[in-house]
């Protein structure tokens, strides 16, 4: 059985991934290499009941990747004061705990293995949390390219009001749009910010509503029907 000195060799160089601690070197050894085999990074480990200290390590990585400030507490007391601390600092404290010693090596292994995937399967379910909120902040942000013809201009003032077919991508409210103008003389290009949709009515042809950045100009001669 490797030393605890050996086990230092699973902590990710990054500095990044979650806490392990455990009751023993064996379970710790254990649940680093299942850790390993599911690609989860750690940044620090250690043997015994969970302190202040260890929440303060765990901490160091809210701003780096709120997703692995947590402590994977294999069969180890957590001390009153470092659970009060997490629950402040927002760190997360997965537990898994022996009720009862084994009866042989072999018990004790399917218990084990059982606690190891009973933490896995708690801190999947945790990263997939943060990773939904994530997605659901970004949201707002995200911008769907579409490509545009416009078949119409009802209104050249603000609001924009245009008929158009959609000929790639996905047309959605927010979405920021432009127009490419070509000069005549020189076949100079020009792209002019024309705003965001504000409104999207679906249909065999799309109708849409535009908020103007700021005011276009001369919008009569860059906004034309095609047929």
């Amino acid at each position: 059985m490797s030393d605890l000195t050996s086990l230092f060799d699973n902590i990710d160089k990054s500095g990044r991934g979650v806490c392990v601690q455990a009751s023993t070197l064996g379970s710790l050894e254990a649940l680093l290499d299942f850790l390993k085999s599911s690609k989860i990074p750690v940044s620090g480990i250690n043997i015994g009941p969970v302190f202040k200290r260890d929440v303060m390590r765990a901490a160091t990585m809210l701003e780096k990747a709120k997703e692995l400030a947590c402590i994977l507490c294999f069969d180890v007391q957590v001390d009153k004061e470092a659970e009060r601390l997490a629950e402040e600092m927002g760190i997360r404290l997965f537990r898994g705990m022996f009720l009862g010693w084994p009866e042989s090596i072999s018990a004790y292994s399917a218990l084990l293995a059982d606690i190891i995937y009973h933490l896995f399967d708690s801190f999947k379910a945790y990263n997939d949390e943060i990773t939904e909120a994530k997605r659901k902040d970004a949201a707002p942000q995200a911008v769907w390219p579409c490509r545009l013809k416009i078949i119409a201009a009802f209104c050249k003032r603000d609001p924009i009001i245009l008929g158009v077919d959609i000929l790639d991508g996905t047309l959605r409210v927010g979405t920021p749009l432009a127009v490419v103008k070509i000069d005549p003389a020189t076949g100079k290009k020009e792209i002019i910010d024309l705003g965001k949709v504000c409104v999207a009515l679906p249909a065999f042809r799309s109708t849409l509503r535009l908020i103007p950045w700021s005011p276009v100009p001369r919008l009569k001669s860059i906004i034309k029907p095609t047929m």
